[in-house]
C-alpha cells in the first residue's frame, strides 16, 4: 500500500478545511455552554478529563454529521465507539483530543493498531486511502480551540503533521464581494448647486 505524503493529504483536505474547523469549534463551544449551565445549576466540576473529552467528541461527531450531510464527496461511517469520515475517496479521518505532542491518545486495541498502521487497509474503505487523525487542543485557559492539527502516524510515531489555520480554505462556493465604498468616496455628501439664472422680464 502506497502512503500519501503530507502535501497530497493537505491538497485533498484543503477544500474541507473550513468545515472541519467549524465542526470542531462548534463542538467545543457546545461543551462550554453545557459547562456554564452546570455551574449555574450548582453541579460540581467534572471529575475526569476523559469525561470532558468524550462529550466534546460526541458534539463534534454530531456537528460533523449534520454539516457534511448531503455532500456526496464525504463518506460518513458511524461505528460502535467512534466515527470515521472519508474525504473525496482519498483521506480517512477521525477526530481526537490532542496531547502535548499533537497526537491523539488511544487504547491499543486491534482496531486502533490497524488504523495507525499506514500499510493496513480498513474494511469498507479504499486500500489506497490515507488515514489521519484530526486532533484539537484548547488554549491555555480552556476558553476556545487553539489548534486543529492533521496528523499521520505509524503506531506511536508521528510521520508528519500540519495545522489547519485561520486561513482555512472556504469551500462553501459562496464568494464575498467587496462592499460598496462609502458615499464620500465617490462624491461629497452635500452637493452645492449653482443658483438658477434669472430671466429678464
Amino acid at each position: 500500500m502506497t502512503e500519501m505524503t503530507q502535501d497530497e493529504v493537505k491538497a485533498a483536505l484543503t477544500p474541507y478545511h473550513s468545515r472541519i474547523k467549524s465542526v470542531v469549534e462548534k463542538g467545543y463551544q457546545e461543551w462550554k455552554t453545557v459547562d456554564a449551565f452546570r455551574k449555574t445549576a450548582g453541579f460540581g466540576p467534572m471529575l475526569y478529563d476523559r469525561s470532558v473529552a468524550n462529550y466534546i467528541f460526541d458534539a463534534i461527531a454530531r456537528n460533523a454529521q449534520t454539516l457534511f450531510a448531503g455532500d456526496r464527496s464525504i463518506k460518513v461511517r458511524p461505528e460502535t465507539q467512534t466515527i470515521k469520515f472519508m474525504f473525496d475517496g482519498k483521506v480517512i479521518a477521525r477526530f481526537k483530543k490532542g496531547d502535548d505532542c499533537h497526537m491523539g491518545s488511544n487504547i491499543p486495541t486491534q482496531a486502533i493498531m490497524d488504523y495507525l498502521d499506514p500499510q493496513q487497509s480498513l474494511p469498507g474503505f479504499p486500500a489506497a486511502a490515507a488515514k489521519v487523525e484530526i486532533v484539537w487542543a484548547a488554549d491555555d485557559i480552556g476558553t476556545a480551540i487553539d489548534k486543529i492539527t492533521v496528523v499521520a502516524r505509524r503506531g506511536n510515531t508521528m510521520l508528519w503533521n500540519y495545522h489547519i489555520d485561520d486561513d482555512a480554505a472556504d469551500d462553501t462556493g459562496i464568494f464575498e464581494f467587496p462592499t460598496a465604498p462609502a458615499p464620500d468616496e465617490f462624491s461629497p455628501l452635500v452637493v452645492v448647486r449653482p443658483p438658477k439664472k434669472q430671466t429678464e422680464s
